[in-house]
């Protein structure tokens, strides 16, 4: 049994993760630059070079993202092993995985979810080894690789948030999104150094958030 992606569901998976690493990494500095201008903080001309380099930054690193996942997602290959270990192929090499290197079987959840292999620290006697393997969701053969490493490895499932903490959160995000300008306009009258240490404060919140 051999598991690996096609061309094209390597090139649409690479595509979609190079999108959403990109929202995630700049969905904040352009919260920032935004509300910065709307507290006049920023003038407009600047604003808008300011603006226009994000969107050209973003634009560049989902063309090298996609690039990137690409070629290592076409070269990704999983085959078993006797024991319940691995035989991985990367771009950067083989590595050959004894099934008591492996310590943990986690399934991602999500469009770009699929299982992530957690190995023993040094598994291999190399520093430069691989801590985490992850298989991505689909392509030839992935069912029949999950259940052949839930045989010898219980596969552990997604973590789910319950319904009342999504409802509350997806709450919580609306709320900001209309009341927080306001809020921040309201602020920015009393004390400027308060309103834009509250943006600093949103802005970690929000990498730390779209990091996980």
């Amino acid at each position: 049994m051999v598991y690996r992606l096609d061309a094209d569901a390597a090139g649409a998976r690479a595509r979609w993760s190079a999108l959403a690493a990109t929202f995630g990494a700049m969905a904040p500095a352009l919260f920032t630059a935004v509300t910065f201008g709307k507290l006049g903080l920023v003038p407009r001309v600047y604003l808008g070079i300011v603006l226009g380099l994000l969107l050209l930054l973003a634009s560049v690193r989902i063309v090298a993202g996609y690039r990137r996942l690409r070629r290592h997602l076409e070269a990704f290959c999983v085959s078993e092993r006797e024991g319940g270990g691995l035989s991985v192929t990367t771009r950067l090499g083989q590595y050959e995985i004894a099934g008591e290197s492996i310590t943990r079987v986690r399934e991602l959840g999500g469009v770009l979810g699929g299982l992530r292999v957690e190995l023993a620290p040094g598994w291999d006697g190399s520093r430069d080894s691989p801590e985490t393997i992850d298989i991505p969701r689909g392509g030839d053969a992935y069912a029949q690789l999950r259940t052949s490493l839930a045989r010898a490895h219980p596969v552990e499932p997604p973590r789910k948030r319950s319904r009342a903490a999504r409802v509350a959160l997806s709450v919580a995000v609306i709320a900001g999104i209309f009341f927080l300008p306001f809020f921040l306009d309201a602020i920015f009258g009393k004390s400027k150094v308060v309103a834009v240490a509250l943006v600093l404060v949103v802005w970690a919140g929000l990498r730390l958030m779209l990091r996980r």
